[in-house]
């Protein structure tokens, strides 16, 4: 039995940093057992004498009966030989007050979403396995080295040497040894992510390079977890699809959505903004000085949908998206569904639409029976576009914009309602 003890120290949603302590050795997670050399630890495990992934295949009582029997580390093995629903299942069962060993399935590839699944430990004997097989590692891309007349990395092992060099013995060596440093540098580049609180990022980036994990991030995705942040510094880019499936998306929009009380008859959409938070941005600036706007306004971004209340609030508050003026019918089919059911939460008389581009067949498609008044005829701060703003919002009711930005945020994080005074400069 393995003598050790997991300490917690940064979490990024499941993903976690933390310190092992084995024996008189502490190690730091997510860590790697490196078998080509004296993998102490893994000598006192007990990985069973079924496979994690034979509870899918054989009777209940006999996985229960021939499985791992680690007390103080969760042994997950296996999970090359099964589907994204079943590694997703796997992960959803598991017990995550222990560390999570992830045996032979590590490659630079997987290992982002292994961690981020929440795995803790990791090894080098699939690295290994693919050296011995004449497979190089080279960030994303896996090389046959018989093709290579020079190993092209300049670690430790390789220093751009010449594949002659080496006996075939030597070099299949020299390749585990390489293998091992490119699972050791994923590593590090995840933990300083998870300190960056910035994991989720890299992942949609990683999983483009394999269909299988694509499949295992959207099936993760359909999931809930507690251990998700509600509120982070770091930065958001909704670059993929799968963006429209994080944590911090579906939580800002369901919560949003259920403490929303719009109170003008008028309701304004406008177009997003690179800079956050949207009122100091140029364009909006520039609209708030050319029009007097005393109604409630909806922000309408991909894949957020954000009502100026809530406009300070993460991740409205910081996040970025590529913008080319085209959206996607997923795009379009998404954020007009929020779109009108923050519209379903008023009592709005009229509608105006001050966009253009993909924003206007956004609004077109998921308020085709509304009667939409669109301002913006040749772009969105043309003399032309503003006057015919001001022209259709003018005349309504005062709307105190800032006391309204407290309400919400205090109903939104503590549920409670906020009274009082609002004093201070915009947005601090």
């Amino acid at each position: 039995m393995v003598n050790c003890m997991f300490y917690l120290e940064k979490r990024d949603g499941i993903a976690r940093i933390g310190k092992l302590k084995y024996k008189n050795i502490v190690f730091e997670t997510p860590y790697l057992i490196n078998y080509l050399d004296e993998p102490s630890i893994a000598r006192e495990l007990d990985f069973g004498r079924a496979a994690t992934a034979t509870k899918y295949v054989i009777p209940e009582y006999l996985y229960e009966d021939l499985k791992s029997k680690s007390d103080e580390i969760n042994l997950v093995t296996g999970l090359s030989t099964l589907s994204p629903h079943q590694v997703v299942d796997i992960f959803n069962q598991i017990e995550r007050n222990k560390p999570i060993y992830a045996v032979g399935v590590a490659d630079p590839l997987n290992l982002p979403i292994l961690i981020y699944m929440g795995v803790d430990i990791v090894d080098n004997i699939l690295a290994i396995k693919k050296a011995y097989d004449g497979i190089y590692f080279l960030g994303e891309l896996e090389l046959d080295v018989g093709e290579l007349e020079k190993l092209p990395c300049s670690c430790k092992y390789c220093r751009n040497s010449s594949t002659k060099d080496f006996t075939e013995n030597e070099l299949f060596e020299v390749v585990a040894r390489h293998n091992t440093e490119m699972l050791l540098l994923e590593i590090e580049k995840c933990k300083r992510l998870i300190e960056r609180e910035e994991l989720r990022n890299y992942v949609e980036s990683k999983i483009k390079f394999q269909p299988i994990l694509t499949s295992t991030l959207r099936l993760l995705d359909k999931g809930e977890c507690s251990y998700f942040q509600r509120f982070k510094k770091s930065k958001c880019i909704f670059s993929a699809i799968e963006s429209f499936s994080r944590f911090e998306v579906k939580y800002f929009l369901r919560r949003t959505l259920e403490v929303y009380e719009p109170k003008t008859r008028l309701l304004l959409i406008l177009p997003c903004t690179a800079k956050k938070p949207y009122l100091t941005s140029r364009t909006h600036r520039i609209i708030r000085s050319r029009v007097w706007i005393n109604v409630n306004e909806i922000i309408v971004s991909s894949p957020l949908v954000v009502p100026r209340e809530f406009e300070l609030l993460y991740p409205a508050i910081n996040y970025d998206t590529p913008v080319t003026g085209d959206w996607t019918d997923e795009e379009i089919r998404f954020v007009s569904k929020w779109l009108r059911k923050f519209i379903e939460k008023g009592d709005f008389e009229k509608v105006v639409a001050h966009v253009s581009g993909g924003y206007r067949k956004v609004i077109e498609f998921g308020l085709r029976d509304y009667e939409v008044v669109f301002t913006c005829e040749d772009g969105i701060l043309s003399d032309s576009s503003l006057n015919k703003l001001k022209k259709e919002i003018e005349g309504y009711e005062r709307y105190d914009l800032y006391e309204e930005m407290f309400k919400h945020m205090s109903r939104y994080q503590f549920g409670i309602e906020f009274e009082g005074q609002v004093r201070g400069k915009y947005p601090n």
